[in-house]
Formats: structure tokens, C-alpha cells, sequence
């Protein structure tokens, strides 16, 4: 009688384990009908166009950056992107590199972020290489920056996005107070767009880094990155104005 009430306690406790599972962490369908039909939610279960996958990690995304009156819930976010990346959704590998990069509802882990980073690039994500080399050229984790690692995935991530690529080998090149190199891939990227490289370039007008002092091509380049957003851009742009 013993062996019988312990294997229906053990029973029961599986049973409420597994329950309680399904409540935190809900199919597609259950967040849908948990949600309501005009939910967020309802709209990702019914794209027609998208796989499976793609809605698991775009389920995902949203709930890893917040939507509507959809709150970030990080357990959610990483809970979703780990069923996508089952499939080998390279966009959920990289977002599960990111939470490890970024500590997002998890400890920071330089040695996971890698693992998620090499592996999402193997299947073809185009953040993967830049996100490879800002791990290795970042100063955290317990670790000193491998310059040389960081160098050689920026110069391949110049083929998918040339613009972020050349402002992380600016930026590369400040943290080795290499003015000049980090000068001309700040320009390169500026040329492209990058607000963080029209205000790089601001910066090294306004403060005569490498180059003269000149107010004028300062007031431009921040008046750029002012344009679209960027706020301390914005802020040094007033002040120059008023000198």
C-alpha cells in the first residue's frame, strides 16, 4: 500500500511538474488563445508565409524586445529561440548568442555567445561575423580583446553590411589609439550612413584627433548623425553652435 500511495505521489508530482511547464512556456496556439484573437501573438500564429521556425523566432523577438503591451519576458524570449534554432533558424542562434553577449535574462557567457555566433554564421546569418568580431574585440568577460580575431571577422563582415564592419574597425583602431587608421574606416562608414561614424567623425574635427580642428566639417558630420537620431550627436552640435 506504501509502494502504491509513493508511485501515485510521484505520479502526481510529474503530473503538476509538466503542467506547470506547459503554463510557462505555452504552444504557439495556447499563446494565441491565452492572448486573445487580436493579440500579437494570433498575428504571428497565422502569418501564411511563415515556417514554423520563423514564427518561433519571431515569437521570440518579440517577447526578447517587447511589443505593443506585449512586455519583455527574456525566459519567454530564449525559451522560443531555442525551439527555432532547433531547426537551424540561424536568425534564433544568433539572438541566443546575443542573450549570452549581452547577459539577457541569462549570465554573460563568452564561450556560449561564441559557440551561438560560429554557429549561426555557419548557416548563413549576416550579423554573425560582426557579432564575432565586437565579442572578441571588447574589453569583458574576464578577458583581454583578441584584436587580431576581432580584425579578421570584421574584414569579412565587410561583404554583408560594409557599413557596420568599418565602424567597428574604427572603433577597433580607437581602443588601440591608432588615430589614423580608425579616422578612415570612421569616414568609410560615414559615407555609408552610420550615425555612430558621423559622430566619430565630428568628434575628430571638433577635438583635432589626427586631423586639424575645422568647426565647419564638425558641425557636419554631427548635423548627419543629428538627422537620424543620435543623441549625443544632437547634444555636441548645440554646444558647437553656441561656441
Amino acid at each position: 500500500m506504501k509502494h502504491v500511495l509513493l508511485f501515485f505521489i510521484l505520479g502526481s508530482l510529474i503530473a503538476c511538474t509538466n503542467l506547470n511547464k506547459q503554463d510557462k512556456f505555452p504552444t504557439l496556439e495556447e499563446e494565441c488563445n491565452l492572448a486573445g484573437s487580436s493579440s500579437k501573438q494570433c498575428e504571428i500564429l497565422n502569418l501564411k508565409d511563415l515556417s514554423l521556425d520563423e514564427k518561433e523566432n519571431l515569437m521570440g523577438w518579440v517577447y526578447l524586445n517587447g511589443l505593443d503591451n506585449i512586455k519583455p519576458n527574456y525566459d519567454k524570449a530564449y525559451y522560443w529561440f531555442e525551439k527555432a534554432a532547433k531547426s537551424n533558424n540561424h536568425e534564433a542562434i544568433n539572438s541566443l548568442g546575443m542573450i549570452y553577449f549581452a547577459g539577457l535574462g541569462k549570465d554573460k557567457d563568452f564561450q556560449k555567445a561564441e559557440e551561438f555566433f560560429l554557429e549561426a554564421n555557419k548557416y548563413g546569418n549576416k550579423d554573425a561575423k560582426l557579432n564575432l568580431a565586437e565579442l572578441y574585440r571588447i574589453k569583458d568577460f574576464g578577458r583581454s580583446p583578441d584584436f587580431e580575431k576581432a580584425e579578421s571577422w570584421y574584414l569579412l563582415g565587410i561583404q554583408d553590411n560594409p557599413s557596420r564592419a568599418y565602424e567597428g574597425l574604427s572603433k577597433m583602431y580607437l581602443d588601440q589609439e591608432n588615430y589614423e587608421k580608425a579616422f578612415v574606416f570612421s569616414e568609410k562608414s560615414a559615407e555609408l550612413g552610420n550615425p555612430e561614424a558621423q559622430y566619430n567623425l565630428g568628434v575628430f574635427f571638433e577635438q583635432g584627433v589626427y586631423v586639424k580642428k575645422d568647426k565647419m566639417q564638425a558641425e557636419y558630420w554631427y548635423e548627419k548623425a543629428a538627422k537620424q537620431g543620435h543623441l549625443n550627436a544632437i547634444n555636441n552640435l548645440n554646444i558647437l553652435r553656441q561656441k
